[in-house]
């Protein structure tokens, strides 16, 4: 069953499966033949009459339908979907159904995507839930938008202090530069790295909670252009009961089109409300997993780039740089929530300093780390001191930054000198207003050292005034950056692959697909950063469910691997049911075109002349949505061509219909087989 809002309008989708067979690895293609029960409620007249889509949604269904509207007060239409068994998906691929549902539902009724949500609010997906018995396929359901379903825990979330986080930025690279594979997305909480996090493959949210943490630090959850839903993250973190530190794209900042001399209202206003729509809100407020939000991540560091040594207009000179893109962060976050309607709640707001020796704007204070907190008082009194006028009132933000404001530093440096600079006394000019260590590298420390430390920090933060806590740097080793970031993590991978990544892309990373590996407890050569910690936050290397399930060793109980995708990052394609002879080129590239053996492909999903009356779906072959009838976890269409001996495939609407989808898993997939690909325009645009 699914159920889904449409502007005003609730709308149950109901299905009973009709053929007793297991879903296949990939949500799309469980689904198998795709059908609905939609049901509008008792104002469909007026409904129908007053909405914009009317006149697309009756032409899209049936002139019976169109006939019964001046007859009865439900419209309803009813067909059936087959070979789906729902208690047998996995979490990822209930989510995965979510989507694809969300998709399916707005090309029919001819609306933009992000007019789809589910109960809870959620745009561009459904609530999915295995149907109650029922004598009928079509019920009608009395709820509102808000309202919960039972998909997702209800737990109260933990306070932030004291604050015991974990920094997750879990790229999927052994090597520098992922072995000029190229990097991939850096957006980790989207739904396509669920293989990572989530609790059908390695879970690694659930090892944090095991070491004893309470919140888990992100850096790039807004404003990296990624796809897919982000809220299935948050259900499980929420689940967990571990808090959400969540960042946004630091980098936007730096970019010509987005922050001009450095007003970034727009980019962080834009970036927020596309994250309302990725999961991050919950009916009218934010998703109970949130807690903070880390505009930038050591914005300092601006003042070094060219962008910002070109401004020289101003009298304070760089520093303006770093305190402007904060100040206009922070509101264009605010009339992101004003705009969509969405409750501040408990939801705090922070910009993570670097712990270098600097003066703040006005030459107030001096000192690591500090001059940042001293930054954000001196602008928010006037804003006229970085050439910024605020778009919402400043009384307004003003407010905000006394009621939600939390100051916060990254450090690499020992706690007690850390201590000693931001001590109890020296930070009381900054009270009420709270602060954490955002980032605590502990470099090159030993585990003891590490270990008393972190005992340290929870002790102050329930003893003194004003300290929340500390976020451990980090879950796992960045081989992606080299250098010394391969000497913070609690983790490194390890060779075995367990599982699959889905597709993961982004703004800057094409749409592709990654092994996810296990992870390695002993670092050789290294200190055991992850047993100082368990030791510190009386946490131990056992997940909810018993044994760390993303562990290496025989000791571990490795996922399924499950794959929702045709291909890796390596080109190498995902094993189907029906082995493949792959072809392997002697020195790379395509296989030769003479003689050309090709077949023309148009397979759309339809039994009849204009899909029953339906409506035609779209004729872009290449697109991702198409996956389960050309991939390898679906029905492998293009693998069954080469198996014919065909070496190239040819397509007629692969340019011209503005489909905005991924089609690069196609290619991939036709590269991997070995087929040639003949793609075609859209001839009806001449």
């Amino acid at each position: 069953q699914a159920t889904f809002w449409l502007s005003r309008v609730a709308f149950a989708v109901t299905a009973t499966p009709t053929v007793d067979a297991p879903p296949r690895s990939k949500a799309a293609a469980a689904l198998g033949t795709i059908a609905m029960s939609i049901s509008l409620g008792s104002r469909a007249k007026e409904m129908i009459g007053g909405f914009p889509f009317a006149s697309m949604l009756l032409c899209a269904w049936t002139a019976p339908i169109a006939a019964q509207a001046g007859e009865v007060s439900d419209l309803v239409w009813t067909a059936e979907m087959r070979n789906l068994k729902f208690d047998t998906l996995t979490e990822v691929q209930a989510v995965n159904l979510s989507v694809a549902y969300a998709e399916g539902i707005a090309r029919v009724l001819g609306v933009p995507l992000a007019d789809i949500a589910d109960s809870e609010g959620h745009s561009g997906r459904v609530s999915v839930s295995a149907a109650p018995s029922m004598d009928s396929t079509t019920r009608h359901l009395d709820v509102k938008p808000g309202d919960k379903t039972p998909s997702v825990t209800e737990k109260n979330m933990p306070p932030l202090a004291p604050l015991q986080g974990v920094a997750y930025s879990a790229l999927p690279c052994l090597d520098r530069m992922c072995g000029n594979h190229g990097l991939p997305s850096k957006d980790v909480a989207q739904i396509g790295y669920a293989m990572q996090w989530g609790p059908q493959g390695r879970d690694d949210l659930a090892l944090m909670k095991s070491l004893g943490a309470n919140s888990v630090r992100l850096y790039h959850s807004f404003g990296q252009g990624a796809l897919g839903d982000h809220g299935a993250f948050l259900d499980h973190a929420q689940s967990l009961g571990l808090n959400t530190i969540s960042g946004y794209n630091t980098d936007m900042s730096l970019e010509a089109d987005k922050c001009m001399e450095f007003d970034c209202f727009d980019a962080w206003k834009a970036a927020t409300l596309k994250g309302f729509n990725a999961g991050f809100k919950s009916g009218k407020a934010w998703h109970p997993a949130v807690a903070v939000l880390v505009l930038l991540n050591e914005p300092d560091n601006l003042e070094n780039s060219e962008k910002c040594k070109a401004l020289k207009t101003h009298e304070f000179g760089v520093a303006h740089c770093r305190v402007k893109a904060v100040l206009s962060a922070m509101d264009g976050v605010l009339a992101a929530e004003k705009q969509a309607g969405v409750d501040r709640g408990r939801v705090r707001i922070t910009a993570s300093w670097s712990f270098a020796v600097r003066k703040s704007i006005d030459d107030e204070v001096t000192g690591p780390g500090i001059y940042g907190f001293q930054d954000m008082v001196a602008a928010m009194a006037d804003p006229g001191l970085v050439s910024y006028t605020p778009r919402t009132p400043v009384e307004e933000l003003q407010e905000a930054f006394k009621e939600r404001w939390v100051n916060s530093v990254n450090t690499r440096s020992p706690w007690k000198f850390v201590h000693d600079v931001i001590s109890q006394e020296k930070y009381s000019k900054f009270l009420p207003t709270p602060w954490f260590i955002g980032e605590y590298g502990a470099l090159g420390k030993p585990a003891d050292i590490i270990e008393e430390d972190l005992q340290s920090m929870k002790q102050v933060a329930e003893e003194e005034t004003g300290f929340l806590g500390v976020v451990f740097q980090q879950f796992q080793t960045a081989n992606e950056k080299g250098g010394t970031e391969n000497k913070f993590g609690l983790f490194s991978l390890g060779e075995q692959e367990i599982a699959e990544t889905g597709r993961v892309c982004d703004d800057s990373s094409p749409c592709a697909a990654w092994p996810v590996r296990c992870l390695k407890i002993a670092q050789p050569g290294k200190v055991d950063r992850a047993a100082a910690v368990a030791s510190a936050w009386e946490g131990s290397f056992s997940s909810a469910n018993g044994e760390a399930q993303g562990l290496c060793g025989e000791a571990m109980a490795p996922p399924s691997k499950t794959t929702t995708t045709s291909a890796s990052s390596a080109g190498a394609p995902t094993p189907s049911s029906t082995q493949v002879e792959v072809w392997t080129p002697p020195a790379g590239g395509p296989p030769p075109l003479d003689p050309i053996r090709g077949i023309a492909y148009g397979a759309l999903p339809c039994t009849e002349h204009a899909c029953g009356g339906q409506g035609l779906p779209s004729e872009d072959m290449l697109q991702v949505s198409y996956e389960g009838q050309w991939g390898a976890a679906g029905r492998d269409d293009l693998g069954t061509m080469r198996r014919l001996g065909a070496n190239a495939v040819r397509l007629y609407h692969s340019f011209g219909l503005d489909v905005d989808r991924d089609h690069q898993g196609f290619l991939d997939r036709a590269d991997a087989v070995g087929l040639n690909v003949f793609a075609g325009y859209h001839t009806e645009n001449a």
